[in-house]
């Protein structure tokens, strides 16, 4: 096994997708790294006011199910919107561990600027799910993997049971706001509602653009029990 990876690196050597340095099992070097930005201002998921701790303002509470929206990084910087482009489109999974410490960094900066605490009120971790024919052609779904790490840190629950049932158009193709929530109506169940009621939960995706995705899993997860809904995303569009 020792021999084969030792083949394997040989002929197809690791590289940072960002500067091209050769690395020994890593994507992303240390610098490149270092140079992916943490968002400082949070914002409310429905209209982009910054608002304390991303909290849903009282504007958009009818319409949002989501509570609260933590957004980890900019989707307009080119290096962090390029590795979520190569972790989701060209099937690098193992971006998942740079990506994952770069969650790790912004959660450590909100608890010590505004003391946020991830554990607090014990939350189930939920990944927006992908439909199982576009889990099976990429091979993973990448919040899945980000929301394991993140489990794994905190030691906090993974929860299973939210499904998507149907495709649909991608909504990367929609930039109209009323489009993308339509076409993503009803296209998420809750298999297990027993795992999530009574529950808070984070929910957890690669990137959120107008929000429509995520606030329609929250819909379901709190239709199911869930006693409140923080979204968390590694970027928004």
């Amino acid at each position: 096994n020792t021999m084969f990876n030792w083949i394997t690196d040989l002929i197809f050597p690791y590289r940072c997708v960002i500067c091209g340095k050769y690395l020994n099992h890593e994507y992303l070097c240390p610098p490149c790294f270092n140079a992916l930005p943490i968002k400082k201002q949070n914002e409310c998921i429905g209209c982009h006011r910054p608002t304390p701790l991303g909290k849903t303002c009282v504007f958009c509470r009818e319409s949002c199910a989501v509570d609260q929206l933590l957004v980890v990084s900019d989707f307009k910087n080119k290096t962090v919107a390029s590795a979520i482009k190569l972790f989701k489109y060209r099937f690098l999974q193992d971006l998942a561990g740079p990506l994952g410490r770069l969650v790790f960094k912004y959660l450590d900066h909100l608890a010590q600027r505004d003391h946020f605490s991830m554990v607090q009120g014990n939350p189930l971790l939920v990944p927006v799910p992908l439909h199982k024919a576009r889990e099976y052609w990429r091979g993973f779904n990448q919040a899945e993997l980000l929301t394991r790490l993140i489990a794994r840190r905190y030691r906090l629950d993974f929860g299973e049971g939210l499904i998507r049932t149907a495709h649909s158009t991608s909504q990367v193709e929609l930039k109209d706001r009323p489009e993308r929530l339509s076409n993503v109506r009803g296209l998420y169940v809750c298999a297990r509602p027993e795992l999530f009621r009574g529950r808070n939960v984070i929910l957890i995706d690669d990137v959120c653009t107008t929000g429509a995705t995520l606030n329609e899993c929250a819909r379901v997860l709190k239709d199911a029990g869930a006693v409140s809904v923080t979204a968390l995303a590694i970027a928004r569009g």
